[in-house]
């Protein structure tokens, strides 16, 4: 348990909502279409935090494979098809919410996602309403996760001091923004391998039940 802080910065994909494996097929689908075929395991491994606008260095880089111009495009509209029928939230993830508002404690959403993206998610899966109006993403700042800049951007236009946050993260992309931006981190591992480094000094936890204490908020979602 930690003590209590004054914002906690939520994640999309894979904190609040279940899109990883989704978003991934979609990703590989678009990819091997412009001749990159990969396994869905290495797509995973390859771009899980990695926002969309990154995907052409990285397929360049490591496949020498130049993509379309409008790959990005692409990839958000097969992205977009594939959520509409199979997207859940994380479970227990509403309740979760539901007590770290109750406690006073101001929250937001940060993410790589395109702000279409993330409020499509959130409302699909009935959480839009605790967020609407603090949803931050990487399109409104210079640099996505890693890079520090989308947390930053969510503190100060919530009013508070890296110092005040916490991020809740899933991503090893995700994790090294939060720790650039000098806040503490909380990294949901939801599967039996962690797609965050080892080296990566962050408390780590398995059940989202648990959050609330983690963040100092009891069952009645009082401060603790």
């Amino acid at each position: 348990m930690m003590s209590p802080p004054r914002l906690v910065i939520f994640d999309c994909d894979g904190v609040l909502v279940d899109s990883e494996p989704l978003t991934s097929r979609a990703m590989q689908d678009v990819l091997a279409h412009c001749g990159v075929r990969l396994e869905f395991d290495e797509v995973q491994a390859r771009f899980h935090g990695v926002s969309n606008d990154q995907v052409h260095d990285t397929v360049l880089a490591h496949w020498g494979v130049r993509l379309p111009d409008d790959i990005v495009s692409l990839i958000e509209e097969a992205e977009r098809v594939a959520v509409e029928d199979g997207l859940r939230a994380i479970p227990g993830v509403a309740d979760v919410v539901r007590a770290v508002t109750a406690s006073g404690m101001a929250t937001c959403v940060g993410s790589n996602g395109s702000p279409e993206a993330i409020e499509q998610r959130l409302r699909l899966t009935g959480l839009y309403d605790w967020f609407e109006g603090r949803l931050f993403s990487a399109a409104m700042v210079a640099r996505g996760k890693p890079h520090p800049d989308v947390f930053l951007h969510a503190a100060e236009t919530m009013g508070f001091s890296p110092s005040d946050c916490v991020v809740i993260e899933d991503s090893d992309t995700g994790v090294q923004a939060a720790l650039a931006a000098g806040m503490e981190v909380l990294a949901y591992v939801a599967g039996p391998i962690s797609a965050i480094a080892d080296s990566r000094a962050v408390v780590r936890f398995t059940d989202m039940s648990s959050l609330p204490a983690l963040l100092g908020v009891d069952v009645g979602g009082r401060p603790g």
